[in-house]
């Protein structure tokens, strides 16, 4: 009996808190709600161009996407993607079965999605998206060559290896 104890409460112990399995630096920490994005795109005016991610708590994808590929994005890029991505959540476009309004509103067919926008002239114009499809999985190479693509990442800047001839 008394190893039985020890044996729970050393489970106990070590056991890892539930927070910190489902916590992440870029899961949802300040996430821009959809019913308010487009007025807050806007209002941003001209100059500013903005990189949005396109997620929900409630989908596995967009928690794999969160999780793992941004973080090993940010880490391949040495870029702070948490500052330069905003995230939208779209959970309640998601429960509420009404995610088709993201191809009304934003021309995303499948989510998580990124996409890259600015405004001109008053009207919100998409430069591009990077949008999920299960046949083939968004990767950190796609979040680079995306990031690549709107010019905010040029690709690794170390210093030019240089061979030595053999003696």
């Amino acid at each position: 009996m008394l190893v039985y104890s020890a044996v729970v409460i050393g489970i106990k112990l070590f056991e890892p808190d539930k927070t910190d399995i489902n916590s992440s630096t870029f899961q949802h920490t300040a996430a821009l709600d959809y019913e308010t994005l487009r007025d807050y795109t806007i209002s941003s005016g001209v100059a500013a161009t903005h990189f949005y991610l396109f997620s929900s708590v409630d989908n596995s994808d967009c928690i794999y996407v969160e999780n793992t590929v941004l973080k090993n994005a940010a880490a391949a890029t040495g870029m702070n993607l948490d500052d330069l991505i905003e995230i939208v959540d779209i959970t309640d476009l998601e429960r509420s079965l009404s995610t088709n309004r993201l191809r009304a509103d934003w021309g995303v067919l499948s989510y998580p999605a990124f996409v890259a926008c600015h405004v001109e002239r008053g009207e919100i114009i998409v430069d591009n998206t990077l949008e999920w499809n299960p046949a083939s999985p968004i990767s950190t190479d796609d979040v680079e060559r995306w990031l690549k693509l709107n010019g905010v990442y040029e690709g690794y800047q170390g210093a030019e290896i240089i061979e030595t001839p053999a003696a």
